[in-house]
């Protein structure tokens, strides 16, 4: 590839990034009935140049849930102590990343961010799906009793819903953290 073309690939690689970050924070704003003439302006670019990218809403959509999911597992990645050779180790990333204040998990689990990707829920199941599958299969290889890591998983995703709202003071989400971390290096490892 010629450095001509590696710059155009690097172009359409940033209008396509620019186009999800704006959509997603517009969504996240403004909820589902947000333009894309809107979201174009806000990602500075035309709305064709949008469309190229995204030909209709419902792509757009797909391509913020997508990048949103992306950008979740990355978070709890992050958070993943390398060092914790023991089981649990993707279960307490995940806690982690979820309990951060992460503006990714916020608007990932945010109530306006489910009530939009909801819907249209038909065109996103198989993201869903894809990363239900994933999420399944890294607690599975955690070590961790499934019924365990079940109930810390559902626990983080409730306190990352209740990020931010009159439900859940910073006080009482550091507790609940601190409690879920706990709970991973207090439970029985998965023994098959």
């Amino acid at each position: 590839m010629s450095r001509s073309d590696q710059g155009l690939t690097r172009d359409k690689e940033r209008t396509r990034l620019a186009v999800l970050e704006a959509a997603e924070r517009m969504f996240a704003e403004r909820g589902g009935r947000v333009s894309l003439s809107d979201i174009a302006a806000a990602a500075g670019v035309t709305k064709g140049g949008l469309m190229h990218h995204f030909p209709n809403r419902d792509a757009l959509l797909a391509g913020v849930t997508e990048h949103l999911i992306e950008k979740v597992w990355a978070e709890v990645h992050e958070r993943i102590d390398l060092s914790e050779n023991r089981p649990g180790k993707f279960t307490r990333g995940y806690v982690r990343a979820l309990t951060s204040g992460s503006e990714s998990v916020e608007r990932e689990f945010s109530p306006t961010g489910l009530i939009v990707t909801l819907g249209t829920a038909p065109h996103l199941e198989k993201l869903y799906a894809d990363d239900a599958r994933r999420l399944d299969e890294a607690f599975a290889a955690d070590g961790l009793a499934p019924a365990t890591t079940s109930v810390i998983r559902y626990a983080a995703e409730g306190l990352a819903t209740a990020a931010n709202s009159p439900y859940l003071t910073a006080d009482r989400l550091e507790s609940a953290r601190a409690e879920l971390l706990a709970m991973t290096e207090t439970a029985a490892p998965d023994n098959g």
